[in-house]
């Protein structure tokens, strides 16, 4: 398959409703799903226009993993899940939005079986499992683990939010590729949960892993090695990638620990997305205001070694994705409201294909095959 819609979950305009607009913040506020076309052969990208409308910051997007389903994570008080079908022609017609019952849903994951989609709550650390009929749609969600709940719906608006001193808060939640785990990074306590979870039906049982990282370190995001033996999960704390040892994908313990900023880099450093190269060869670190990649190494047993960092082609890189072919790399650059598209050459390096092209705050990207 060569062509590709891509789906980019934006942020919109009452993000602002609850954080503090910056006097530097230059985003443009979106609808909610922006869709794009990509040639994975050429690199070609070209803007199409709103996908999905009438949202609250969908930042974070999810396809199941058998159906021409999208879903979404809205970043808002309360948090939704919004199920979309995709259309023939691309378009998203939505199906379903539930209260995920927590605050500023900020991502969500499908078990492998269809049947559960999670919730991670960056407000106030709830996770949400939420039942999926046959055809993909959202039957109703429970809470899992409580989290701190919060009474006061604006709570943060006006003030700076801070991850530590105020419980849990979910960044990101993974399935484990066998789904027999679900790993959780919680920015709030400096820590990395893992759930057990039933192969089945996806049903949640007890943590069966806690790793506890340096305090400020902040885990935001985790991806997997092919082996089940590694894991690994950037702190935006810290601006650290950490190689953790794993079993069966289920991280256990951090092995080493490798700084991200680049060399006589002056100033905050915020890591943001990781994706691992499907070849399990190559990591790619997005990272925030040093506005560039950070480019790694990865040998047979999951070890890392830094190889160059290289310009977002943009500011504030968020959503960093690898293509589906793996011959090229996406970034979304928040702040200069772009997506870049640099080609993956088989030295591992990185080169920009023409201009960015135009889309207001990207945050997470979705590929789903062009239908023919």
């Amino acid at each position: 398959m060569t062509k590709w819609h891509l789906y980019v979950g934006c942020f919109t305009k009452d993000l602002w409703t609850y954080f503090p607009r910056p006097e530097t913040d230059t985003t443009i506020p979106s609808p909610g799903i922006e869709r794009l076309l990509f040639d994975d052969v050429t690199g070609s990208l070209r803007y199409v226009g709103v996908a999905g409308g009438d949202l609250s910051s969908p930042q974070y997007l999810e396809l199941h993993p058998h159906l021409r389903v999208l879903y979404a994570a809205e970043f808002a008080w309360p948090g939704r899940l919004v199920a979309f079908d995709i259309c023939s022609d691309g378009q998203l017609m939505q199906r379903a939005t539930v209260d995920s019952l927590g605050a500023m849903a900020v991502a969500t994951s499908v078990h492998p079986s269809g049947n559960v989609a999670y919730v991670g709550h960056l407000g106030d650390g709830v996770l949400t499992s939420c039942a999926l009929d046959p055809g993909g749609g959202i039957q109703g969600a429970i809470v899992v683990h409580p989290g701190t709940i919060r009474e006061d719906p604006n709570h943060g608006a006006g003030e700076r939010f801070a991850y530590r001193g105020s419980g849990p808060k979910h960044h990101q939640v993974r399935v484990t590729p066998d789904g027999g785990g679900l790993v959780v990074t919680d920015v709030g306590s400096d820590a990395v949960v893992t759930y057990a979870v039933e192969s089945l039906d996806g049903s949640i049982a007890q943590p069966i892993s806690q790793v506890s990282f340096p305090a400020g370190s902040a885990p935001r995001h985790v991806d997997f090695h092919p082996s089940g033996k590694v894991a690994y999960v950037v702190g935006e704390g810290d601006a650290t990638l950490y190689v953790l040892e794993a079993r069966q994908h289920v991280p256990l313990r951090i092995l080493s620990s490798h700084p991200l900023a680049p060399p006589g880099e002056v100033g905050e450093c915020l890591p943001s997305e990781l994706h691992l190269h499907p070849d399990g060869r190559t990591l790619f670190v997005g990272l925030r205001r040093a506005d560039c990649i950070a480019v790694f190494d990865v040998d047979d047993s999951g070890g890392v070694r830094i190889l160059y960092h290289e310009s977002s082609g943009g500011r504030n890189p968020r959503a960093v994705r690898v293509s589906p072919s793996g011959s090229h790399l996406l970034v979304g650059n928040w702040d200069s409201n772009g997506v870049a598209v640099f080609s993956v050459d088989d030295a591992r390096r990185l080169r920009l294909l023409g201009e960015p092209v135009e889309v207001p705050s990207p945050s997470s990207f979705a590929f789903v095959a062009v239908s023919r």
